[in-house]
């Protein structure tokens, strides 16, 4: 039954109360002998719209006189005792002809003093008794209205039904007539209903104009409404708004008319009908849905200040549903106009009154669009909760869907602006979030527009989130089912990165070549391309990593990469030991990404020293050694906390005693000297080799640093068991003590060479050395001796003239000519072309 359908106004009958109960109806029918069959002649009646009931010409018989009180009595209003003089004369005279009436005011008695029962009994027992005639329609219209007032709809149609049909008085007639097309109304009949209200309104009962002909334009109108006839209710309900003298139809019809317009698609006269029913005075149960109306038109020609203008104008007592329309509505033009904060509230309101019907439905979804839009972190719980208490009221919805999507998107969000990173425990759980909520949504239930975007980031979520297996099934769907998609190459890299995360290199190298091959115009081909890169590096290809290395820097030659490149394809190269092409490379990957100074340099080294080009070896391994980190330097706060560096990898050993050695070899003592320490630990010198001990020792002699040079010698000697090895270094080692004036460790250092050496041009010059001694020390006589010892126990073409030379000298300082002229003449004698050095002395 629609609203329009209610019985608005029910039929009120005013009954008064007696003091005292009456006989009832059952006894009186008792005492007579009127069988249940009810077979009597009626008797004519008077209008239901009159009190008094018209009459036969009286009887003059004495029980006549009894009916005469009795309806005395009635006129008075002593309806007890005139129902006490009807039930006399019924009972004395069941035959008469003035029976019907009296049984009619029986009736009547009965329902003025409330005894409403025994007033059924009776009427029914008269309708059933006499079936036809105006005290039977009187009768049935008493029982009709009874019933009607009591919404028992369908058992007064059937009274008002008799009554319209035997009623005689036309007005009477016309009443329950109308109350008949009520009836039809109120049960659901509306076309027999509407045809019936027609009736009414063409009736001209007794001349006089029809009383129920606004109400009758009224209720046909809401009819034709009902039944789909827009057109032709609203030509009613506008007659109405013109013509109705009564203040409520005429509301009714005014405001109705205006709601019916906007859905009739005539705007203007919708407005012009609603803004009249906006002056009704605030008591006016219409105006409210006139404001629901008037804003339902703004909102529909997007006046959306309207609509809010309209809605802060106070309160609203419209119906539910037409409420839940409007608050949606306003809550829309909230939004629309930017006032978020308003609008979630309308839309909470909304939802949580209505939330089974579909405004409330749509206020919840709307409440989600805009915490998703404003990056609510209550998103995720109200979207459960709106999912999951939808799904109890229409399992089907696609709301369900779309608030698992968004909150699958706000945790997605979440993780992909995490600060801790990508891999942190905050993004790994907003990711799995996302992924279980992406994998609630029934593809079939959203717009195809969403698809791919969510397919793609479900496997995106699970891959982050660790759920690499189920990632990779995810893309592989994606990938398949949407190959022409502008996220194909990227979930392809996706895919290939976590096959790279499980060591399945050769799947991985396939979809980063599928990139390059599909999508060579993708923002993931430079990615690809080096992926490519280095799986081939990874699997020991070379000239196919070297290959792709090349493509990549061909395509991106300003890649962010492209030192990383050039490191690469130099490393490639280095392998091959082409060492030529190697340098151009790593050098140019030096030069581009300072963080590969290390790696770059030490390769540089290494090709330096297998193509044994010395010059740009020692300056590429001091360049390496000098960037060497201190290994004693303090850590700052801020480094206190951070993760260990890894060790750098140093200069193999033997490329820097090659390079010192040949150093040495051009006597470069300085680089020489260099090198050769670098690769000394003199916490543990007996994990350097001898010879190398050997060679600094050397070098620091030449460098005049004696005192460094005699810790070489010594863990040199500590490490060496050969004797003429250990001659020779006590003898170097000597030089360098004399040189520091430390005389009497460099005369030990003589005597044990001579005892490691018991011949030989070691022994002679420890013996020169320990002539030196003395000579430093001031014990020339010593000297001339250890000399002349030297020049006749030895013949070598330069010790001994060099011995002769230095005793000569000494003697002269001693002032003895003789001994001096006669070494003279044996030294030109013997060594005729012998030239002296400018000094004798060491070289301190």
């Amino acid at each position: 039954m629609s609203p329009s359908a209610r019985a608005k106004d029910p039929i009120r009958l005013r009954l008064r109360s007696v003091g005292r109960s009456i006989l009832p109806v059952f006894a009186l029918l008792a005492a007579t002998s009127v069988p249940h069959a009810f077979t009597q002649a009626p008797a004519p009646a008077a209008p239901v719209t009159a009190n008094p009931v018209p009459r036969a010409t009286p009887a003059p018989s004495p029980t006549e006189d009894a009916l005469a009180y009795a309806d005395l009595l009635y006129s008075r209003e002593q309806f007890a005792l005139a129902a006490q003089q009807y039930q006399v004369f019924i009972r004395e005279q069941p035959d008469s002809p003035s029976a019907e009436i009296a049984w009619f005011r029986l009736g009547e008695c009965y329902l003025k003093v409330n005894q409403t029962e025994d007033a059924v009994t009776t009427f029914n027992y008269l309708i059933n008794q006499y079936k036809k005639g105006p005290f039977v329609g009187s009768a049935a219209y008493r029982l009709a209205v009874l019933r009607f007032n009591a919404k028992d709809y369908r058992n007064a149609l059937a009274y008002f039904k008799v009554a319209k049909d035997e009623l005689s008085d036309a007005v009477a007639k016309n009443q329950a007539l109308f109350y008949y097309a009520r009836s039809l109304q109120l049960t659901g009949q509306a076309r027999e209903a509407l045809a019936t209200f027609e009736q009414v309104m063409a009736a001209k009962p007794g001349g006089a104009e029809n009383p129920f002909q606004e109400r009758c334009l009224l209720e046909s109108a809401r009819l034709l409404f009902e039944l789909g006839d827009t057109p032709k209710s609203l030509e009613r309900f506008q007659a109405l708004a013109k013509s109705a003298s009564t203040p409520e139809f005429k509301e009714e019809a005014i405001v109705r008319g205006g709601l019916m317009a906007a859905e009739a698609g005539q705007p203007e006269l919708s407005e012009q009908l609603l803004s009249e029913a906006l002056k009704f005075p605030d008591t006016s149960p219409w105006k409210s849905l006139a404001q629901v109306g008037a804003i339902v038109n703004a909102f529909s020609r997007e006046d959306y200040d309207r609509v809010i203008g309209l809605y802060n104008t106070g309160a609203y007592t419209a119906p539910d549903e037409s409420r839940a329309k409007m608050l949606l509505i306003v809550g829309h033009s909230f939004r629309i106009k930017g006032d978020n904060e308003s609008a979630l509230r309308l839309y909470s309101l909304v939802e949580g009154k209505y939330f089974d019907k579909p405004e409330g439905i749509e206020a919840g979804y709307r409440k989600l669009q805009l915490m998703h839009q404003n990056g609510d972190p209550g998103l995720p719980a109200a979207a459960k909760t709106f999912a999951e208490r939808q799904a109890r009221v229409d399992p089907q919805s696609s709301f369900i869907d779309m608030a698992w999507l968004m909150a699958g998107e706000w945790h997605f969000a979440q993780a992909e602006n995490s600060a801790s990173g990508a891999g942190s425990d905050f993004a790994k759980k907003h990711y799995g979030d996302a992924a279980a909520a992406y994998r609630k949504v029934r593809l079939d239930k959203v717009d195809k527009k969403f698809h791919e975007a969510r397919l793609y980031k479900q496997g995106w979520a699970e891959i982050e989130a660790g759920e690499t297996s189920e990632g990779i099934l995810t893309l592989s769907r994606f990938i398949q089912q949407h190959s022409q998609s502008a996220l194909s190459s990227s979930a392809l890299a996706k895919r290939a990165m976590a096959y790279q995360s499980q060591e399945d290199h050769d799947f991985a190298l396939g979809d980063y070549l599928d990139i390059a091959k599909r999508y060579p115009d993708s923002p993931e081909l430079e990615f690809a391309l080096q992926q490519t890169a280095l799986i081939y590096a990874h699997q020991r290809k070379i000239p196919e990593m070297i290959q792709a290395y090349g493509d990549l820097l061909d395509k991106f030659p300003d890649t962010q990469g492209a030192g990383e490149a050039h490191y690469w394809i130099g490393v490639g190269n280095f392998d091959l030991e082409r060492y030529e092409e190697a340098l151009v490379e790593l050098d140019k990957a030096r030069g581009m990404d300072p963080s590969l100074e290390d790696k770059t340099t030490l390769r540089i080294v290494i090709a330096h020293y297998h193509l044994e080009d010395i010059p740009k070896l020692a300056v590429e391994a001091r360049r390496y050694l000098e960037k060497a980190p201190a290994a004693d330097a303090p850590a700052n706060e801020d480094e206190k906390d951070a993760p260990a560096q890894p060790k750098r990898t140093v200069i193999p050993p033997q490329i820097l005693e090659y390079l010192g050695r040949k150093l040495a070899e051009t006597e470069d003592w300085k680089d020489a000297e260099f090198f050769l320490t670098s690769i000394t630990d003199p916490a543990a010198p007996e994990k350097t080799a001898p010879s190398v001990w050997r060679l600094i020792g050397d070098c620091r002699t030449k460098l005049k640093k004696h005192a460094d040079a005699v810790t070489a010698y010594d863990h040199f000697l500590v490490q060496t068991e050969r004797p003429s090895e250990r001659a020779s270094a006590y003898l170097a080692r000597g030089i360098a003590q004399l040189c520091l004036r430390d005389f009497e460790a460099a005369r030990n250092s003589a005597q044990e060479s001579l005892r490691s050496q018991k011949e030989g041009r070691t022994n002679g010059e420890a013996r020169l050395l320990l002539g030196d001694i003395s000579a430093a020390s001031g014990d020339l006589e010593e000297a001339a001796k250890e000399y002349l010892v030297v020049s006749q126990i030895f013949m070598d073409p330069e010790i001994t003239p060099k011995a002769l030379t230095k005793a000569i000298n000494a003697y002269r300082t001693l002032g003895n000519q003789t001994k001096a002229t006669e070494l003279t003449q044996e030294l030109s004698t013997a060594y005729p072309n012998y030239e002296a050095p400018a000094s004798l002395d060491q070289e301190c």
